[in-house]
């Protein structure tokens, strides 16, 4: 007992000083702080996307009868939340990081933000259109802002930052009288380190331009955006993440919260690739994106609870279904982890390791089959949508909501004897503390 209590005290050790790396790491939280700024936009153009392609084609033909419009028009109109909001979704994000980035280095916000932003634009290629023989005006392509090109953006906000923060803490910069405002005062000051900023960004598009004739969404894609979503989006890779976040779990910390941080930019472009397909009528090939990470990943832990509404006896389990149950309909799992509790019980170290990797394997091995259609990419549902719905519309069919209560059922299983386990303790114990009660009881009397 003493090694394996010493085995979890050092790997809980490990782990919490991980996490203090991680959590700590002003990078990873601006990354996180901007995709959190970005889901909203994700959640509201997917309601406009659902109803614009509901996989009900009696649906379609009834929003086509009353309006009197043809189906493409009206799934057009619809759509035109989708291309302002997700179809900027890289310039959201890079302005998102770039003034989290800009608070947590303690620089000007609103000038960071700015010169990140003309950063961007400066990396994005411009196109020609010609009106007339005498006019020609020039275009930004939006598929180069898009939700394509977060993993660039990411790298934009970053560079920008530290090197306006570098040049701002050199001193180089504009000084004004401090009878001045500092709201006139401010962007003045940061009048160098955004020139040698934009200077920087400048120099590569002309290195791009000059020897690849490509762009820079190209190259990093290439580069580093390709290898990122090879691995997060592998199965090897999804379990791993997993693991790792139900190990932080396991031992107090916030696994998600952390590994979120590095995989949803990962998962969003994987998503957008889906839904860029779905809308032009194809069929998506990722597997693994945003909504199989939310909807088939997770899981797992809805087994325990749902293993001691079966068969748990002892009385304070029969507490713990009034208690966790219904929260667990809508994915909110902290009265059952802290309840049961599941955090630092080696009784159930095993299945709250192992639950989501069996719900992650049953579900990449029915999309790979082609049992269930790959998730659509046009619905990115709130992670409180309950089971079976969030099922049905993800992947824009019935057979959704089944793999999910296939998933239930082989965690459920997985869960049942480790709560059996439990729960027989548990009843020893009660029986232990009435016996107890009653022999204080008895000589109470007798006194």
């Amino acid at each position: 007992m003493e090694s394996k209590n010493s085995f979890f005290d050092t790997l809980s050790n490990v782990l919490g000083k991980v996490s203090i790396k991680l959590s700590g790491n002003i990078y990873i939280n601006a990354i996180k702080d901007g995709m959190l700024a970005y889901m909203p936009f994700a959640f509201i153009a997917s309601i406009f996307l659902i109803i614009a392609f509901f996989p009900v084609p009696a649906f379609t033909d009834f929003i086509t009868n009353i309006t009197g419009l043809k189906t493409a028009v009206w799934q057009g109109k619809l759509a035109l939340v989708n291309d302002a909001s997700l179809g900027i979704g890289g310039l959201l994000v890079l302005l998102a990081i770039s003034r989290s980035l800009a608070d947590k280095l303690k620089i000007n916000g609103m000038q960071v933000t700015l010169t990140a932003v003309v950063s961007f634009v400066l990396l994005v290629p411009f196109g020609t259109q010609t009106i007339d023989a005498n006019t020609n005006i020039k275009f930004i392509d939006v598929t180069f802002l898009g939700a394509q090109t977060i993993f660039l953006s990411i790298l934009i906000s970053i560079m920008t930052a530290k090197v306006y923060q570098f040049i701002d803490k050199k001193g180089f910069k504009i000084k004004m009288p401090a009878a001045v405002p500092p709201a006139v005062s401010a962007p003045f000051e940061s009048i160098i380190p955004s020139f040698v900023v934009i200077t920087i960004f400048w120099i590569i598009r002309l290195v791009i331009d000059a020897f690849s004739g490509g762009s820079a969404l190209a190259i990093f894609n290439t580069v580093l955006g390709m290898p990122l979503q090879a691995v997060g989006g592998s199965l090897p890779g999804v379990i791993v993440v997993k693991m790792f976040s139900q190990l932080l779990w396991f031992f107090g910390i916030h696994g998600d919260s952390i590994v979120n941080g590095v995989m949803t930019p990962i998962f969003q472009v994987l998503q957008d690739a889906n839904k860029t397909v779905s809308m032009a009528g194809g069929v998506p090939a990722n597997i693994i994106c945003q909504s199989f990470w939310d909807s088939f990943a997770g899981i797992g832990i809805v087994g325990s609870i749902l293993a001691i509404i079966l068969i748990a006896k002892s009385k304070r389990y029969k507490e713990m279904k009034k208690i966790a149950g219904v929260p667990y309909i809508f994915n909110v799992g902290e009265p059952t982890l802290f309840g049961i509790p599941l955090m630092m019980n080696v009784v159930y170290f095993i299945p709250f390791i192992l639950s989501n990797v069996a719900s992650i394997v049953i579900s990449y091995m029915a999309f790979a089959l082609k049992l269930v259609p790959v998730c659509t990419g046009l619905a990115q549902v709130p992670w409180t949508t309950p089971l079976i719905i969030s099922g049905y519309l993800t992947t824009g069919s019935i057979a959704g909501s089944i793999l999910q209560i296939v998933c239930l059922v082989a965690v459920v299983l997985i869960w049942l004897p480790f709560v059996k386990v439990a729960d027989n303790q548990i009843l020893k114990e009660e029986a232990e503390l009435e016996l107890q009660n009653q022999e204080g009881e008895t000589v109470k009397e007798v006194e």
